[in-house]
């Protein structure tokens, strides 16, 4: 019983072709993949920064206004809007 016949060994470089492929595909147009799929979503991360062991601040865009989040380690969580729209908005 032949585990590795030509056959299959040409199925397996072929799969591996288009799997490298769709990965420099991805690759080379991250940018414009992730503006479509983020198209017509109402929140978005816009940057996340760790203050601490326990505490981390994360900025939303909602509806066009940035939100600061911030985050603790025990569940508190405290949220301030922050003026003006958000830098990705459109008026």
């Amino acid at each position: 019983m032949d585990i590795l016949t030509f056959d299959r060994l040409v199925t397996l470089g072929l799969f591996m072709a288009a799997l490298g492929a769709a990965w420099v595909f991805v690759h080379r147009n991250k940018h414009g993949l992730s503006r479509k799929l983020a198209q017509g979503r109402r929140l978005q991360v816009q940057d996340t920064l760790a203050l601490g062991a326990n505490q981390r601040a994360v900025l939303l865009a909602v509806d066009g206004r940035e939100f600061l989040v911030v985050q603790g380690k025990g569940g508190n969580c405290s949220v301030q809007p922050l003026g003006g729209p958000a830098a990705g908005a459109q008026a």
